[in-house]
């Protein structure tokens, strides 16, 4: 008998985001996520996730990551015990999921590492970046560019403001270089990275906490160089209203069928947290450019 991971309504179907009126809110929720990535692959929509083990509902009793059908919630996969900070990229047959080994009493880790399977049943991982002395990891996200593949990941560090944005590439998925000079956020809070590349340019959400407030929204910059960036002309791209309490993250999206696919994160930040999705009726690009003019 298959497994299914409950979704359910949580009221805010059919609300606009302020700054997007083509951004709807489609009311799916779980309280059983993490960070999670909506994929496309072998032309099925499907979400990659981190389950969480201390929710009452929630299948994940020591916590893992999951694929599993976007629409149905039918799992397709189960694997990584004790894994989290996870994100999903597809490459032809292939799913790639990075993702970290939480320590006990970590908040940070110090290695990423990768989940692969071309058939969501043999998963093969290898470690693919190391944190350097005084640094601790936690997001992470990987688009396409061209011919290489880079990674924007958040990191905690002694030189800069918790948290900071950092770079890297790699040809092959595997192998990863950091990108010299390329940093974003140093001054301020910037967390839970989600990465783009289309037309020549990166755009980069971002999670800022809006001080002295506790108060948290997603933010947008883009980039042709990984190096100087041009802020958002319609800021926040997420911002939390009524059930979403003060907090909006974790956006992660996929093209599906014409529109763009979202999912992010809402809570109070401290503990109590829900995933839920919402639908632009456009291409991606025309969804990020939306932002830039």
């Amino acid at each position: 008998m298959a497994e299914f991971i409950r979704f359910f309504d949580n009221g805010m179907t059919g609300r606009a985001f302020p700054t997007n009126p083509r951004l709807i809110r489609t009311g799916k929720a779980s309280v059983c996520f993490g960070e999670m990535t909506p994929i496309v692959y072998k032309g099925q929509l499907l979400l990659a996730a981190v389950g969480l083990s201390h929710v009452p509902q929630s299948p994940f009793k020591t916590g893992g990551l999951w694929v599993g059908d976007a629409d149905t919630g039918e799992v397709l996969s189960r694997f990584g015990e004790g894994y989290g900070f996870a994100n999903a990229f597809v490459e032809g047959d292939d799913i790639h999921v990075f993702a970290a080994k939480n320590e006990a009493g970590s908040s940070g880790v110090k290695r990423i590492e990768c989940f692969k399977s071309s058939d969501l049943k043999k998963w093969d991982k290898k470690e693919v970046l190391e944190a350097s002395n005084g640094e601790l990891f936690f997001n992470q996200t990987v688009c396409k560019a061209g011919e290489k593949y880079v990674m924007a990941f958040e990191v905690k560090d002694e030189k800069t403001v918790p948290f900071t944005i950092y770079f890297a590439e790699s040809t092959d998925l595997v192998t990863w270089q950091r990108v010299s000079d390329a940093v974003y956020g140093t001054d301020r809070y910037t967390a839970c990275p989600a990465l783009r590349y289309v037309d020549g340019w990166y755009y980069l959400f971002y999670l800022e906490h809006r001080t002295p407030r506790w108060w948290f929204e997603m933010s947008l910059a883009r980039s042709q160089d990984l190096i100087n960036w041009q802020q958002c002309l319609k800021d926040p791209v997420l911002q939390p209203v009524d059930a979403e309490l003060c907090n909006a993250s974790d956006i992660d999206l996929v093209e599906f069928e014409g529109n763009v696919v979202v999912w992010y994160c809402y809570g109070n930040q401290r503990g109590m947290g829900c995933s839920a999705s919402a639908l632009f009726d456009g291409s991606m690009n025309e969804f990020l450019n939306w932002y830039f003019i």
